[in-house]
C-alpha cells in the first residue's frame, strides 16, 4: 500500500496545532509494524526532512515542492502545478483542510474544527462563506474526514450538514517528554524584562488570535492578582490573526509577561514549573496545551465551551470565559482546590492515548498493522 501525506500547507519551522497533531501520529505509526507500506511525504523545499521528524522505521520517501508560503500562492499550486509532483498512491492524507480535489486515489484530511462558523470574528462575510464553501467541498471529495474531539464531530455534522458516519475522531494526545534536570538559564519576555521562574505562576500556551481569549483571561488575571499581587501570568505563542492589537493589550502589565515563540524544550520545562495551564478560548476544537499540562500533574483553568469540558474533565476549573469575574474567580477556586484538581491529571489523561488515535487513523486509512 502506497500512502501520500500532504504536508505542504506547512510553511514555517514553527507549526502550530495541526501540524504536532499529524507528526505524533507520525512518529507513533513507526511503533507499529506496517508490512508492505510505503509513505510518500510532500513538503516544501526548504523544510528539512529533520524537522518533520519522521521516524526511520517508516518506509518513507519525500517529495519537494517548491517554496510557497502559506497563501493564494500555495492554494492555487495545490489545485494545479501539485499533481505533476504527486506519485501514484492508495490513499492520500492532508493534515489541514487543504488538499488537490482531483487526485486518483482515497483523499483523506483532518477537521480540527470550524471556528470561522462558530467565531464570527475571525473572518470577514465573504471569506467565512468561501471556507464553509470549500470545506463542504473537500468532505464531499474525501472518503473519510478525522476530527479531533467528540465536540468538533457534533460541530461539523450540525453546521456543515455532515452524516456522522463520514467522520473519524482521533484524539490530539501528547508524549511525555524527558524529564529537564538542569535549570532553565535567565529567561526574559519580549521587552527585556527578567522573568523570575521561582515565583508561583499560571501558564498559557498558543497562538494569538481573537478566538483565544487573550484579553479575557489577562483582564480575569488582573482582577484576581489584585488580591494576590505575589502571583504571575506567562504567556507562551506567536501572533497569527490581529496578533499584534493582542501583544499590546498584553504589554506593561504588572506581572504578565509574554515571552513570544519558545522552543520545545523551554516550554515542556515552563509547564514543569507552572502552577496551572490556562485555556479560555471562545473556539477550540481540542485544545491541547490542558493536556501537555497534566503530563506533568498541573490541573487547569478552561472555558466551559466548545471542546475544552471535554478535554479537561474533572482535572479543571471550568468558567464562562466572557465573564470576566468568572475567569478571576476560577484561578482563585483553582488556588483554593488546587490538589483537588491536581488528582485528577492522570485518569484524564489516560483518555487521550495515543494507541486509541493512531490505530483509529490506520484502520480508517487501511494502513495494515500489527504491534512490533
Amino acid at each position: 500500500m502506497i500512502v501520500g501525506i500532504n504536508l505542504i500547507a506547512l510553511s514555517t519551522q514553527t507549526g502550530t496545532g495541526p501540524f504536532s497533531y499529524i507528526k505524533r501520529i507520525l512518529n507513533q505509526i513507526g511503533k507499529y509494524q506496517t508490512p508492505n507500506c510505503r509513505f510518500i511525504i510532500y513538503k516544501q523545499k526548504h523544510i528539512p526532512e529533520e524537522y518533520l521528524e519522521i521516524p526511520p522505521e517508516l518506509n518513507a520517501t519525500f517529495v519537494n515542492v517548491p517554496t510557497l508560503g502559506n497563501g493564494i500562492k500555495r492554494i492555487l499550486f495545490e489545485q494545479t502545478l501539485f499533481y505533476f509532483y504527486i506519485k501514484k498512491c492508495d490513499a492520500f492524507y492532508s493534515f489541514c483542510t487543504s488538499m488537490p480535489l482531483f487526485i486518483h486515489a482515497k483523499r483523506y484530511f483532518t477537521l480540527h474544527d470550524v471556528y470561522y462558523l462558530t467565531f464570527s470574528k475571525r473572518y470577514g462575510k465573504i471569506k467565512t462563506m468561501y471556507l464553509k464553501w470549500i470545506t463542504k467541498l473537500y468532505i464531499r471529495q474525501s472518503w473519510k474526514v478525522f476530527t479531533v474531539s467528540e465536540y468538533s464531530k457534533n460541530e461539523i455534522c450540525n453546521l456543515l450538514g455532515v452524516n456522522k458516519n463520514k467522520l473519524a475522531v482521533t484524539y490530539n494526545f501528547v508524549l511525555p517528554s524527558p524529564q529537564r534536570t538542569e535549570i532553565l538559564p535567565e529567561i526574559k519576555d519580549i521587552n527585556g524584562n527578567s522573568v523570575d521562574l521561582n515565583k508561583r505562576f499560571f501558564l498559557y500556551v498558543g497562538s494569538l488570535q481573537p478566538g483565544k481569549n487573550i484579553q479575557g483571561m489577562v483582564d480575569g488575571f488582573k482582577l484576581f492578582a489584585e488580591k494576590n499581587p505575589e502571583w504571575q501570568l506567562i504567556i507562551v505563542g506567536k501572533p497569527t490573526h490581529k496578533g499584534e492589537s493582542i501583544i499590546s493589550y498584553i504589554q506593561n502589565k504588572n506581572n504578565i509577561f509574554y515571552l513570544g515563540y519558545q522552543p520545545g524544550d523551554t516550554v515542556n520545562y515552563l509547564f514543569s514549573k507552572c502552577f496551572a495551564t490556562v485555556l479560555l478560548s471562545f473556539c477550540e476544537g481540542f485544545g491541547i496545551p490542558p493536556i501537555e499540562g497534566f503530563l506533568y500533574e498541573k490541573p487547569t483553568l478552561v472555558s466551559n465551551k466548545t471542546s475544552l469540558p471535554e478535554v479537561a474533565g474533572e482535572a479543571g476549573v471550568k468558567v464562562d470565559p466572557y465573564n470576566v469575574k468568572e475567569i478571576s474567580k476560577g484561578f482563585d477556586t483553582l488556588v483554593k482546590e488546587y490538589n483537588h484538581y491536581a488528582q485528577k491529571t492522570k485518569e484524564q489523561l489516560m483518555k487521550f492515548t495515543p494507541e486509541n488515535s493512531v490505530e483509529t487513523f490506520m484502520r480508517t486509512i487501511g494502513i495494515p498493522f500489527s504491534p512490533k
